[in-house]
């Protein structure tokens, strides 16, 4: 496959750094450009359409196939909350508030929903789930673009998805991992046909 460039819009160092991350490990073909751009979300509880208005929005500004993320952490406990909200929802009340919402009913997942935008009607969503728990907050945030890792435990694990970070093991749950993976197959089957 000859090398591809793919513009991944997000002021999200922490998410960036993931994809980057992924990407350079399973299609180092593949580069990864970071458009550091604040885009407006539309306030809805449903992923795909928040994730869907960005992409366009960023398509517009830059006239130019885009990768747009959006995620969040979902409380099984309650519906869709704090999903897209989940920066306001941190940035309002921190882990020691979600925690105080999560610890009688600790199950939660991770949700990542990438959006691959070639022009305003042509658009791909590739979604990640990675379910656990959320556990009382006893570290220090070091991250704030990701904070939520810091009290999240995935199922079949004993340490927290922070603690897990750039090992083996985050390999086998990891949701933006498993939105990547999915985008990767997209864009190698794309480019393959455009060859042949």
């Amino acid at each position: 496959m000859k090398n591809s460039t793919l513009t991944f819009v997000t002021g999200n160092n922490g998410k960036f750094k993931e994809v980057e991350r992924y990407i350079n490990e399973l299609a180092p073909t593949i580069t990864l450009k970071q458009a550091a751009i604040d885009l407006p979300e539309c306030q809805s509880l449903d992923i795909r359409t928040v994730a869907l208005g960005k992409a366009q929005k960023a398509w517009e500004l830059l006239q130019a196939p885009v990768l747009i993320d959006d995620g969040g952490i979902y409380l099984e406990r309650y519906h869709q909350f704090p999903g897209t909200l989940s920066k306001y929802v941190y940035q309002g009340i921190g882990l020691n508030g979600i925690w105080l919402l999560a610890k009688e009913d600790p199950r939660a997942y991770f949700l990542s929903c990438l959006v691959y935008i070639t022009s305003p009607t042509d658009y791909h969503f590739f979604e990640g789930i990675c379910q656990g728990i959320m556990i009382e907050p006893v570290n220090e945030v070091l991250d704030s673009h990701l904070p939520y890792t810091y009290m999240f435990v995935p199922n079949g694990q004993t340490k927290t998805m922070a603690q897990l970070r750039n090992t083996e093991a985050e390999k086998e749950f990891h949701h933006r991992l498993k939105a990547t993976k999915q985008l990767i197959n997209y864009i190698v089957t794309i480019v393959s046909e455009r060859i042949y």
